[in-house]
């Protein structure tokens, strides 16, 4: 599935929520959400009475929230194959949802699947950041130049604001940067070879934007961001872009430490320097994880991203840590059963930080392989190894559909894992709690 490694998504909705209170002078925080403008300006959102709820789940329980309450104008999120990873933005309490399900699949509305979504977790909700590209449509506004090629080869509208990308699944290529509250994505301009061959929805369209483009060359652009407190979104040229696979075979990760994002898998490993802008390639010591769709998640209390897929060796290997500061990978072969391998499409993939393990909740049974059942499955860094697994209960099992994604919410220290069938809206929130958070002494 051949992609472009740049992608961008544009503002369509406008704010939600209430004014923020007058009379008492402001405290910090306060001041700094009166700065915001855009959808998610006047979040975090005063918690809902399920919140109460989560607080009161104990080690090893479920919740069925149902689902998220819709968008006054645009509905519901759908669910997405091969997108379990839905970024935790924490100073707007809620998580981020890109990337299309069924190939070359349009909405009910007319609109294209590469639709933009946060979750609230405080007023369980969905807030449209960006509803899809019109199909019938973008051709003619092409035509009419209401969407312009701009000097870093990219469609344009004429206040400045990009087309936005389109990306076939997400696989590793979200995250989000607290420090500068970014939502973070890869993507490009019609990369979907599903719709732009012949009889495709975006035939015509690209023709035309390739026409624009020929023989003319173009800066390598960094991920594009959607700023969390602005509504903006922002992109710059980039030096030395990462190379090889560009379906999967790599993840993106945010590294508290560098405050920059890790890129990397079995093709290499990158560090975006927003700084200076550009990629920096770490040339990493060790062998490095071998094929594509895999998970990673950050430790922020080792400094060390745990990276975890189906590989083209022997199982054993599958299970990698790459050292941060130290610039390696290591293969720490755990003790115990672990999933034998973790993917996009059925894994849940998080440090647990209340519990101090890094857990998989792995939402199928494919196999009669002990490795291969779905269920919890938490690894102990400090004891190099896996949990008894943990069976998911039966009412659970029987929500879960083919277009789930999820996340970890530290503050509450709990997952959601929305369950939806691929390209549908029917999707409940789920939240799970692995284990109380010790006692902080």
């Amino acid at each position: 599935m051949k992609r472009g490694l740049c992608g961008l998504v544009v503002l369509a909705c406008a704010a939600l929520g209430a004014p923020p209170d007058a009379g008492a002078e402001p405290s910090d925080a306060k001041k700094d959400q009166e700065k915001r403008t855009g959808p998610l300006a006047t979040l975090p959102s005063k918690p809902g009475p399920h919140v109460e709820k989560i607080k009161a789940l104990g080690d090893n329980e479920w919740l069925n929230l149902g689902a998220p309450a819709a968008d006054p104008k645009w509905g519901k999120a759908r669910g997405r194959s091969w997108s379990s990873n839905m970024p935790f933005a924490p100073d707007v309490r809620g998580a981020f949802v890109f990337a299309e399900g069924v190939h070359a699949y349009v909405k009910p509305d007319g609109r294209y699947m590469n639709d933009l979504w946060f979750y609230d977790a405080n007023a369980h909700r969905w807030v449209c950041l960006y509803p899809g590209i019109e199909v019938k449509t973008v051709a003619q506004r092409i035509k009419d130049k209401e969407l312009a090629l701009n000097a870093d080869g990219l469609l344009v509208e004429k206040d400045g604001q990009p087309l936005p990308p389109l990306l076939i699944h997400a696989y590793g290529y979200l995250g989000y940067d607290p420090d500068r509250r970014r939502f973070a994505f890869f993507g490009s301009q019609f990369g979907n070879y599903f719709t732009t061959g012949k009889g495709g929805v975006f035939e015509e369209a690209n023709k035309l934007f390739e026409e624009a483009r020929k023989g003319k060359k173009f800066p390598s652009t960094s991920p594009f961001f959607y700023d969390a407190a602005s509504g903006k979104i922002e992109y710059f040229p980039v030096a030395n872009a990462p190379k090889g696979k560009p379906y999967g075979a790599n993840l993106l990760v945010y590294v508290g430490s560098k405050k920059q994002f890790f890129y990397g898998g079995s093709d290499g490993v990158w560090f975006l320097d927003p700084e200076k802008r550009t990629w920096a390639d770490a040339k990493p010591k060790g062998e490095p994880p071998s094929g594509i769709d895999r998970c990673a998640a950050y430790d922020a209390t080792r400094d060390r991203i745990y990276h975890h897929g189906k590989g083209d060796k022997a199982a054993e290997n599958d299970f990698l840590v790459y050292d941060v500061k130290g610039n390696a990978w290591s293969h720490p072969k755990p003790k115990g059963t672990g999933p034998a391998y973790s993917s996009s499409y059925e894994s849940v993939f998080n440090y647990d930080a209340g519990a101090d393990r890094l857990v998989v909740i792995r939402l199928y049974n494919t196999k009669d392989e002990p490795g291969l059942r779905r269920g919890v499955y938490a690894y102990d860094p400090a004891a190099n190894g896996w949990a008894d697994p943990l069976p998911l209960p039966a009412e659970v099992v029987k929500g879960i559909k083919n277009g789930n994604f999820g996340f970890y919410d530290p503050e509450l220290n709990a997952y959601f894992c929305h369950f939806a069938s691929d390209s549908s809206d029917d999707g409940s929130m789920w939240v799970y709690r692995y284990k109380k958070a010790a006692a902080k002494k």
